[in-house]
């Protein structure tokens, strides 16, 4: 599934070390590190939907229900990405812990020496205007992570060590002109027989001239994509634009096998004071409008076609507010 995500979104079907010329050269090897934890509290104005998590705090002219459709949007970020938030009226991020933000956060800290050879050499392919890649799964490597304190704690395989299939950066100016960063990760242990194994993937695009060997790269986005899976049948997938077209927009419903391929409404959650078994949440970050979408028992199909009252499939959002400025999207 990742593997035709990551063709299919970011056009990278022709990409692979044939296409990088003979002096080509990737300098993917095994990384297996061991955290005191996976759980992120410093620096969370870097971690990955902390500027939707801002953004959707309602302008002081909105009312009651702003609030709750608010405080709804980030009970599912958090179910999704293990986030922790103040009580407050205006809700500060104090943690996460999920393989996404964690895998984002070494990368932007160069805390690994091979990752950080992988963006550099991205970077000496972009000032030679050369096709180049640095992908674990081209050299047959692995990218796995422990977490010792869940480890000594005695949790689950699950919880202590994450791998990661998919690394990949990739640059090829002959085609998109664009560098493209794959990041898949699924998750260890066992599962019951015909449910979903939990996982998450990001896709995301940057500008060959703003892209960095060091650091986040936030400045060179210009489109991400991904999708997370968690236990329950549960799915959020995101797309989001950075340039040009600055939004983000949210659909959470059940996976597949939870919506009987198509055929029923997914599992349902609470959302904002309703019953729902799917939401869109749709954030405009220009003009700060944030339109939301649900749906309760309604199949993502009708026979062949799309069904118009199912959340994803809606033209008109039910409900819309103003959001909040927020500095960590520009």
């Amino acid at each position: 599934m990742f593997a035709a995500l990551s063709v299919a979104a970011f056009g990278l079907s022709g990409c692979g070390m044939e296409d990088t010329g003979p002096v080509a050269f990737n300098p993917a090897t095994n990384v297996d590190v061991t955290f005191s934890s996976f759980t992120l509290t410093e620096a969370t104005d870097t971690l990955l939907f902390g500027d939707l998590f801002a953004a959707v705090q309602p302008a002081g002219t909105e009312g009651t229900r702003a609030a709750e459709l608010a405080a709804g949007i980030r009970a599912q970020l958090a179910a999704f990405l293990t986030l922790t938030y103040t009580a407050d009226s205006e809700p500060v991020l104090e943690s996460a812990r999920n393989p996404l933000d964690l895998m984002r956060r070494v990368l932007g800290e160069d805390e690994i020496g091979n990752f950080r050879a992988g963006k550099e050499y991205i970077s000496s392919r972009i000032d030679e205007t050369a096709a180049g890649e640095y992908s674990n799964t081209t050299n047959d490597v692995s990218i796995r992570f422990t977490d010792q304190q869940a480890l000594l704690d005695g949790e689950p395989l699950t919880d202590y060590q994450w791998r990661y299939p998919i690394l990949k950066w990739a640059y090829t100016p002959d085609t998109s002109d664009r560098v493209t960063r794959i990041i898949s990760w699924v998750a260890s242990g066992d599962f019951a027989e015909g449910s979903t194994r939990p996982s998450a993937t990001l896709g995301t695009q940057f500008l060959p001239r703003d892209f960095l060997a060091l650091g986040y790269n936030d400045g060179a986005r210009l489109h991400s994509e991904g999708s997370i899976v968690i236990e329950g049948e549960r799915e959020m997938s995101f797309v989001r634009e950075y340039n040009g077209e600055n939004t983000d927009v949210i659909n959470i419903d059940g996976t597949a096998i939870g919506t009987n391929g198509g055929t029923t409404g997914g599992p349902e959650f609470e959302f904002a004071g309703s019953t729902v078994d799917c939401v869109r949440v749709e954030m405009d970050y220009d003009t700060l409008t944030v339109n939301v979408f649900t749906s309760l028992n309604e199949a993502p199909q009708d026979g062949d076609t799309n069904n118009p009252a199912y959340c994803l499939n809606k033209a008109n959002p039910d409900e819309n507010y103003q959001g909040t400025a927020s500095t960590l999207r520009p």
